[in-house]
């Protein structure tokens, strides 16, 4: 009898600062009963491949080749697409917390290009550290980039709660389905392409959804 392989997955987007505990005791319940259970987040490994240097030359690329009208905000990220190709690599493993030391660089001026994010932002007292400041400072650098997806890639593209207006607000299925229906956006392929690279490593004969409750 050929044993059961598990494949369980976090779908996009429940949480990328932590894991969520779900799979986590699933697979380890599933391994103490003898069957093979693996798992992975899908949310985190597709946000890390838009937030890399080739994700964003894909992004910007797209953004080139359009024939829409794009948002005025979009235009002015554009113009600064090198620095953002640039910086994208060093704000992901300070956030990851493997860089501590570009705090500091960060919060020189004109080092981290300022989208709409920034505006308004008051100035912070100084009880607050450089390396706080800092983590706030490339936050709204990853939710400009966010917003820039979301406004010309996807409609359907957050940081949580990924595509969830199209079930919250369905009174029927048909919502869903013609939502479906529409055309693979860049982040769809990403995300299955995730998808399927963890299934082939794996073969499962049972995939399961950890899904979180609100």
């Amino acid at each position: 009898m050929t044993p059961q392989r598990v494949l369980l997955v976090i779908p996009p987007l429940t949480q990328l600062n932590t894991p969520y505990p779900s799979i986590t005791y699933l697979t380890g319940f599933l391994q103490s009963r003898g069957i093979q259970a693996e798992q992975a987040d899908l949310g985190i490994e597709m946000v890390l491949r838009l937030f890399s240097t080739g994700g964003l030359q894909s992004i910007f690329k797209q953004l080139h080749n359009s024939t829409s009208v794009l948002p005025k905000e979009a235009v002015q990220m554009i113009k600064a697409e090198h620095r953002y190709m640039e910086m994208i690599e060093p704000v992901i493993t300070f956030l990851q917390g493997r860089s501590p030391d570009l705090a500091g660089r960060f919060m020189q001026p004109g080092v981290l290009p300022q989208g709409p994010r920034f505006r308004g932002r008051r100035t912070f007292p100084r009880s607050v550290s450089v390396t706080d400041r800092a983590k706030q400072w490339a936050t709204f650098f990853l939710e400009d980039l966010t917003d820039l997806v979301q406004a010309t890639i996807t409609p359907h593209f957050g940081l949580s709660r990924y595509a969830e207006h199209i079930g919250r607000s369905a009174s029927s299925f048909d919502q869903i389905a013609a939502a479906l229906t529409e055309p693979k956006s860049l982040i769809d392929e990403w995300l299955l392409d995730v998808f399927w690279n963890h299934f082939h490593r794996v073969q499962p004969t049972l995939v399961g959804l950890s899904i979180p409750f609100p």
